[in-house]
């Protein structure tokens, strides 16, 4: 569900810009003004719903919380693991660049880290790219946006990114997007995919925040 994207971020832009928005030097992965506060024992509340073609097939409350356990890659980031049993953080190890401009994700202590998201400096800025060989004759191609302008989504301010996949042919493989809260973290992933090998994207999946106890 999730791609390894080659950064084209340049963090030291973030950082600047970081500053000027913040009153105080964000704190990584905790604080007030961090864009995923990793504090164990803090809870998220989902509402969850699975998608065929646009219509439901399941919805229930997803929970998902900070636990103790804790895992450092080889450059000696330390990531922090989140309890999300039915949720799109399954077994998931989060953390937060120092400049709290972007969130980095490991699926599990086999795999590589990637960028979850990152906060960009204007609309439609990409972010990162990165390429499937899966099927040598056709490659995937997934690109990774961000975009500055707060987004509502119910109480929350969010800024959003937007990962989105394309075959060699030009047909769209897949679509996530993302959008997090400063203070709160992330309050909507919504998982787009075709109803057929070349039809249009329809959502299959969303996680949408419902309340979030610190």
């Amino acid at each position: 569900m999730k791609v390894l994207l080659t950064s084209a971020v340049v963090f030291a832009c973030f950082l600047v810009i970081s500053c000027a928005k913040h009153s105080t030097p964000p704190n990584q992965g905790s604080g007030a003004n961090s864009i995923f506060p990793l504090v164990q024992g803090s809870v998220w509340y989902y509402a969850d719903s699975a998608f065929s073609d646009s219509t439901v097939t399941a919805a229930y409350i997803d929970t998902m919380t900070v636990t103790k356990n804790t895992y450092q890659d080889q450059s000696g980031t330390v990531y922090v693991e989140l309890n999300d049993t039915y949720g799109w953080f399954f077994g998931s190890y989060i953390s937060v660049d120092p400049s709290n401009n972007a969130i980095y994700e490991v699926d599990s202590p086999y795999y590589s880290p990637y960028t979850f998201f990152a906060v960009p400096t204007q609309d439609n800025q990409i972010i990162g790219t990165g390429t499937d060989y899966t099927n040598p004759a056709c490659p995937v191609v997934t690109t990774q946006y961000g975009w500055i302008t707060p987004v509502m989504i119910g109480t929350y301010s969010c800024l959003r990114n937007v990962e989105y996949s394309a075959d060699c042919n030009g047909n769209p493989q897949e679509e996530i997007d993302s959008y997090v809260a400063q203070g709160i973290g992330v309050v909507r992933i919504a998982h787009y995919v075709p109803d057929s090998a070349t039809g249009p994207l329809h959502e299959d999946y969303s996680q949408t925040l419902q309340t979030y106890q610190k």
